[in-house]
């Protein structure tokens, strides 16, 4: 079992601490790590830097990964890339570790910065479009049809459209549980519209297509993505958020109950000097767990973060009980979860209990000063948490549609988000 993984770069220090941390002592026959460096921007487009990785790849399977991801399981990627090894009609021609369905389900396991997302395929299942955080496809097929080099596709967009020639091709697209943590530090939008409008132009007949960041084609111009409603449709994310704030706040006597997306507002939380990070995510049923090797520790923006997962709500307890650590967040809640904590007795009058969607989490151990600014209004829920200030980012998880005051976003630079 081998693979070639590709991964673009232009921030060393980035690639250093995710992807070559995680790949370090594996036998390159293995995993072969071919890092493109463009720094210097010399490749253009996304296509054109990744098609250079396949043409001096050594190994049958090429993956294609971003900087800032961290691969918990050496032996998961090598058990998918076997996969792709068959080539028969209506065998897999690419797998990946986020896709969209069809029906608009976010499909593949993986930690989105802090948080777990999507739900699990622990087998491969066949999807709309791939994420381009990591993917893999035979070497063969790849030289045979290359990436897209289209100017207009440049660093979005490569992966959904490669997923739709390989259908037409009567190669199948899946995504399937490949245990990574995406360490995104920003978000990547410069001219994202436009790469969905050149994929709908190249294959108008495929569309609509469904992707981490929306719909390509003429789904998207249904009622969803008038004017009316993204303007206002976070007034009614809002009000449903509130209803279950509501009910958290009374059964558990949280000291704070906020409508925010975590994911996005973390790096707002101020760290004092020489803290750590403590991060715990609820995986219910294991199947992240069941290929990540966890604990592990990450920075982002200087500050050390530890990540780790329980299977159980009460297996969240203990981890309170080492509050002279360091901040505690604890993700992938329910209401109902908080009242179990609550009733342990770990949720106090400064914990803050945080609702996205249906998604709910609980910080601990910061000071109040340290909170960012709209999270700061006494018990009430804050309805300007919600309130869009600039475009959503890909969500991995539906209904991510809401962007909040920790958006970091950059230019068209060559990063592979």
């Amino acid at each position: 079992m081998s693979v070639s993984l590709v991964c673009v770069f232009n921030d060393p220090a980035v690639r250093a601490q995710c992807l070559d941390r995680s790949l370090a002592g594996i036998d390159p026959d293995r995993i072969e790590l071919i890092a493109v460096d463009n720094v210097d921007h010399r490749f253009t487009t996304a296509g054109a830097a990744l098609n250079h990785g396949v043409r001096v790849a050594r190994h049958d399977v090429v993956g294609f990964v971003h900087q800032d991801v961290f691969v918990h399981s050496a032996a998961r990627l090598l058990q998918v890339a076997e996969l792709l090894r068959q080539d028969s009609p209506g065998s897999w021609g690419m797998v990946g570790a986020a896709g969209v369905s069809a029906t608009g389900e976010v499909l593949g396991r993986l930690r989105d910065r802090v948080e777990l997302v999507g739900t699990s395929a622990p087998s491969p299942v066949d999807v709309d479009s791939l994420d381009e955080v990591l993917f893999l496809a035979p070497r063969a097929l790849l030289l045979q049809h290359p990436l897209s080099e289209d100017r207009d596709l440049a660093w979005h967009a490569y992966a959904v459209e490669y997923g739709v020639r390989l259908r037409g091709l009567g190669r199948r697209v899946g995504a399937v549980d490949l245990a990574i943590t995406h360490n995104s530090l920003t978000i990547n939008l410069a001219r994202l519209a436009e790469a969905h409008r050149r994929v709908a132009e190249l294959h108008p007949a495929a569309t609509p297509v469904r992707t981490t960041c929306g719909v390509v084609g003429a789904a998207s111009r249904g009622w969803r993505n008038t004017a009316p409603v993204r303007r206002h449709g976070w007034r009614r994310r809002a009000l449903l958020g509130s209803f279950t704030a509501r009910r958290a706040r009374l059964q558990t006597g949280a000291g704070r109950t906020v409508l925010a997306d975590i994911r996005l507002d973390v790096d707002d939380v101020l760290l004092g000097p020489g803290e750590r990070f403590r991060v715990v995510n609820l995986d219910r049923g294991g199947s992240f767990t069941a290929f990540a090797g966890e604990p592990i520790e990450l920075t982002r923006r200087g500050a050390p973060f530890e990540l780790s997962c329980v299977s159980e709500p009460a297996g969240l307890v203990p981890h309170f009980a080492s509050g002279a650590r360091g901040p505690l967040l604890c993700t992938n809640l329910t209401v109902d979860d908080l009242s179990e904590l609550a009733a342990a007795g770990v949720i106090g009058d400064e914990t803050v209990v945080g609702i996205h969607d249906s998604d709910v989490w609980l910080l601990d151990g910061v000071d109040v000063e340290r909170l960012p600014a709209s999270w700061l209004t006494g018990r009430a829920v804050p309805f300007n948490a919600l309130r869009p200030r600039m475009p959503a980012p890909p969500p991995y998880a539906s209904g991510a549609a809401t962007a909040a005051s920790g958006l970091r976003q950059t230019g068209e630079d060559g990063v592979l988000r």
